[in-house]
This record gives C-alpha cells, sequence and structure tokens, in this order.
C-alpha cells in the first residue's frame, strides 16, 4: 500500500467530501496505488494514521484542515515509522501548511505531484491529563478561550476567530504567568502565552512573523498585562505581525519551555482543546517529512 488517504468530508463546510473524487483520480491518473479512509468524528484521523503507517503505508495524503493534520501527526508519531505526509487543505484555516507554499486545494494537490518535501519540526507538549504533538503552534489562557469559542462559528471561515476573540474580550484578565524557557526561570502578568513552530494561527494571523518550520526553534509570543481596548487595537495588526513591535507583546526563541499560569488555562494544540496549564512543550527538529511548494 504506497498512499493513503485520509479525508474528513465535514473539512472545510463539506469541501471535503466534494473534493475527494478529485484527490483520488488525480492518484488513478498516476498510477498511484492508494487506499481512502473518512473519517466520522473525532479520534478517527488518529487511529487511521496508526494503522497507516502499520500497514507499511509510504505517503498519508491529509484532506482536511489543522484539526485533520494534528490527528494524523499524532498517530504517525505514536509509531516507530514514519510515513511523508501531504496536506491538501479543504479546512477553516489551514494554516501551517501556508508556510510551505500551500493555500489552496489546487496547490496542495500540485504539492503531491511534484513530489518535492521539507523535514520540518514538531513540538511534544504535555498538559493536565494529556500528551500530545503539535505542528503548528499551542497557546494557553486567551487564546485557548477564544479557540474554543471560535469553534462555534467555523461557518465564517478565517472570520470565526476574530468573532471569537469579539466575543471572549469582556472577561479579558490578566495572571500570573511563570515560564522556564531552556532553565532560565521569568514571571509576568501576562493575558496569552502562543508557542509557535510556524507562523500563522486563524487562518491569516501572523502571530509569530519570524517562526521558520525547521530551525529547531519555537518562537513564543506573550501577551502581557493590558487592558481591553488594547488589545482590541491590537488586533488588526496581528494579521500583518505588526503587533510584535508593541511594548505589551513579549517574543522571544527556546527550544523547551515550561508555562504556568495562577490557576489553571486552558490548552489549545493546533485549534484543539486539550487539558489546561501547567503546560511543558519541546521542539523535536526535523521529526516528520511534508510535501511542500
Amino acid at each position: 500500500m504506497k498512499h493513503v488517504i485520509i479525508a474528513n468530508p465535514r473539512s472545510g463546510k463539506g469541501k471535503g467530501r466534494k473534493r475527494l473524487p478529485l484527490v483520488e483520480a488525480n492518484l488513478r491518473s498516476r498510477s498511484v496505488p492508494f487506499e481512502t479512509m473518512t473519517t466520522t468524528g473525532p479520534g478517527d484521523a488518529t487511529a487511521f494514521a496508526t494503522a497507516a503507517c502499520g500497514a507499511g503505508c509510504e505517503v498519508i495524503v491529509v484532506l482536511g484542515g489543522d484539526g485533520t493534520l494534528f490527528e494524523v501527526v499524532n498517530g504517525i508519531m505514536a509509531t516507530e515509522r514514519r510515513p511523508k505526509v501531504a496536506q491538501i487543505p479543504v479546512g477553516t484555516g489551514n494554516s501551517f501548511i501556508k508556510d510551505l507554499g500551500i493555500d489552496t486545494f489546487e496547490q496542495g494537490l500540485a504539492a503531491l505531484d511534484r513530489g518535492v518535501t521539507r523535514k520540518v519540526d514538531l513540538g511534544k507538549g504535555s498538559s493536565t491529563g494529556h500528551d500530545f504533538w503539535f505542528i503548528n503552534l499551542t497557546g494557553a489562557g486567551f487564546v485557548a478561550r477564544a479557540a474554543r469559542t471560535a469553534s462555534f462559528f467555523k461557518m465564517f471561515g478565517d472570520f470565526s476567530y476574530t468573532i471569537a476573540v469579539l466575543l471572549e474580550l469582556p472577561g479579558l484578565k490578566s495572571r500570573r504567568l511563570d515560564i522556564v524557557a531552556d532553565g532560565v526561570s521569568t514571571s509576568r502578568d501576562a493575558v496569552f502565552i502562543e508557542i509557535c513552530n510556524s507562523r500563522k494561527t486563524g487562518g491569516e494571523m501572523i502571530m509569530a512573523p519570524g517562526a521558520k518550520v525547521d530551525d529547531g526553534l519555537f518562537d513564543v509570543v506573550i501577551a502581557k498585562a493590558m487592558n481591553r481596548r488594547t488589545l482590541l487595537s491590537l488586533l488588526p495588526t496581528i494579521f500583518t505581525g505588526k503587533h510584535v513591535g508593541s511594548p505589551y507583546v513579549e517574543i522571544f526563541t527556546c527550544r523547551k519551555i515550561e508555562a504556568r499560569f495562577d490557576g489553571a488555562e486552558p490548552v489549545t494544540p493546533d485549534g484543539e482543546l486539550l487539558g489546561t496549564t501547567p503546560l511543558t512543550t519541546e521542539v523535536h527538529p526535523g521529526a516528520i517529512e511534508i510535501f511542500a511548494l
């Protein structure tokens, strides 16, 4: 079995279902043997990826968004085998794959045809009650609360996260945040922390403009204590990456980081909600190989 397609038919308001036949036709046209596995609920993509690895799959084709990719990565990393991964984006945000030059369904197919891959880093994380791998970023605090709310507005695409931020804004508050980054301990009052492997989140928000997917480093972004008006004024600048120039935003790189708020805060790896702080993450350089343009 050379290729396995793991397809989320509900991804992108049904785009996954509509475009699956095009992906299958592409592989048939090139006489590539494949099997299709279609998800029906949470956890399926993880189980399918693990099974594909066990069956000797060489390439896993992910037809879905950030959530499906997150599950596939975790399914692969639960095994010793590391097949190559091709993401064909049809999700709401598709944040990670944009750093590999892929922004559309057509570009995803083109990358699969081209056959060029890049080794990219992964983060290994641990929150209360959960161990996980992430490929895009992991956040805690206000960003995780907003991600939870955004899940109810996926029909609005990239705009869902902006809606969520506005809805969560009245409950904004800072808490003491203690971190240990590469062995160095510091504290500050903060609204949220984002530990980034790639540049974007929520579709087009450039959370970490300097992040590189293959440099063996996290780009850590911390929003320090601020009022609602300040956060609201910073929101538009996230779409250009200029928020990192604000005195209310702290950014640095590291390989390993522990983060603990004064009180449990939700944790969101790659847009999923998994446990609460304290949060520990460590980068694993070149852990997986992904098709790129």
